[in-house]
């Protein structure tokens, strides 16, 4: 059996979202971008948490699924480096690239913010799913975008809080989906 590991923060989470109850240990909304992707689908996200923690927890995760003799597949969303207190989160993005290619876990990467790619020849890049760039250079990121940036400029609904509500979501499993099966038809 193939189980999905997402890990993230509040975007993975689900923060805001109707189906999202913040606690107990299946607090996680079903209405993110992730959760849509796969049936089978183990949160391994939190709210707040930076990318040192976002990686810890995907292999705590991985770890766990591996002992019930499940196939793991990753899908993580970077959040902002700043939650780390770091310049770049090129050292916690390379130790779990390293560990999921280590264990043969194919993975997906996104993030919220493309403030978080850099020029590091050692990150794989090919493994990224980065959201269509903007096109109005006055308001718009006219690079590939995170998930938080392309749903934000692209003015769909937000909480209170500012976190992307469910048509954001919505779309952007549809952009992503495609991608996504192509990595679950690769490792069936």
């Amino acid at each position: 059996m193939i189980i999905l590991v997402a890990g993230g923060d509040s975007h993975i989470w689900g923060s805001e979202l109707k189906d999202c109850i913040h606690s107990g240990v299946q607090g996680f909304s079903h209405s993110t971008f992730s959760a849509l992707l796969y049936d089978q689908y183990n949160c391994a996200a939190y709210p707040g948490i930076g990318n040192k923690d976002i990686a810890q927890r995907v292999i705590n995760a991985c770890n766990h699924n591996i002992n019930k003799d499940s196939k793991n597949l990753v899908l993580v969303c970077w959040t902002w480096q700043s939650r780390d207190n770091d310049v770049d989160s090129d050292q916690h993005i390379l130790k779990l690239q390293t560990y999921l290619k280590n264990n043969n876990i194919p993975y997906l990467f996104t993030c919220v913010d493309n403030c978080v790619i850099t020029d590091n020849p050692i990150i794989d890049y090919s493994n990224w799913y980065m959201f269509p760039p903007g096109t109005n250079r006055d308001y718009e990121t006219c690079k590939p975008r995170g998930f938080y940036q392309w749903a934000l400029e692209n003015k769909y609904n937000v909480g209170p809080e500012g976190h992307p509500l469910e048509d954001a979501h919505s779309d952007a499993y549809n952009l992503i989906k495609d991608r996504f099966n192509e990595l679950v038809k690769e490792n069936n």
